[in-house]
């Protein structure tokens, strides 16, 4: 299977989760209130989940694994809490929620099948929080399109990587987190130091200045995977601005945006 975890999905209507998220926020304000805001994640973590039992939950999860797996790479998530088999809920103690932990979230909200999930924030001098949820099923997930009219097959490496992603979505999906994908890369090219290496910039005139690591296929093909869902353009304009500094001949970008991938290749 390609994702699995030991958890037996309940879907809830909006009008539960919301009941089931107004007691949820009631103790973590008291949590907050009681125990101040210095703590670690897994203090609040298993505060809430103790709180949540005694009133009367009895579906409580923490630190949840999913697996994702292909072939023999396999990666694990761990979702913070599980209630009622049905809500995820994220505690952080950051100084600002991000877009960084919405996308995390959802990642896990896509992976479980879920919809409805909240983000919550103990760090602050008043608690912050966000709502996520998404209307998209597991279904939903495998119906996607590609765009591939302006990808070139420059070499063999590039046609391996062009089907192993194919093969990924296959078996995964989209609106997924693309480190997943780059991660699988990594481990069917030998890891990571075979594929992050350092390569030679140079100015216009040719004067070194410096090195910087990029992912590549071979010496001269690199690759990019990106997850741009507009100034895809903008986005592609400095693709091309960084390749004439580095003695690349190409970079084969793999953009996935929302349920359309696009293959692209930006060249000399």
């Amino acid at each position: 299977m390609p994702v699995t975890h030991n958890i037996k999905i309940k879907h809830i209507s909006e009008d539960d989760f919301r009941a089931l998220d107004y007691k949820v926020m009631e103790l973590i304000f008291s949590i907050h209130k009681d125990m101040g805001r210095f703590w670690n994640e897994n203090i609040y973590q298993n505060e809430l989940a103790f709180r949540c039992r005694d009133i009367g939950f009895t579906e409580i999860a923490t630190e949840i694994p999913i697996k994702v797996s292909f072939e023999d790479f396999q990666k694990f998530y761990y979702i913070d809490l599980l209630i009622n088999n049905g809500v995820i809920y994220e505690l952080k103690t950051a100084k600002q929620l991000t877009g960084e932990h919405k996308n995390q979230t959802l990642n896990y909200l896509f992976l479980m099948g879920l919809h409805y999930g909240k983000l919550v924030n103990l760090r602050p001098q008043s608690v912050d929080y966000s709502f996520v949820s998404t209307n998209i099923t597991t279904k939903k997930r495998y119906e996607f399109s590609i765009d591939d009219r302006e990808w070139k097959q420059l070499d063999s490496d590039s046609l391996w990587l062009k089907q192993l992603i194919i093969d990924l979505l296959n078996e995964w999906g989209v609106f997924l987190d693309t480190d997943l994908f780059l991660d699988a890369i990594m481990h069917f090219r030998g890891g990571e130091n075979n594929v992050a290496k350092s390569i030679e910039v140079v100015n216009n005139q040719r004067d070194a200045l410096g090195t910087q690591k990029v992912h590549l296929l071979n010496l001269k093909t690199a690759f990019r995977i990106s997850s741009m869902t507009k100034d895809d353009i903008y986005y592609e304009q400095h693709l091309y601005r960084f390749i004439r500094y580095t003695p690349l001949k190409a970079i084969q970008w793999i953009n996935f945006n929302r349920d359309k991938i696009v293959f692209k290749t930006i060249s000399r």
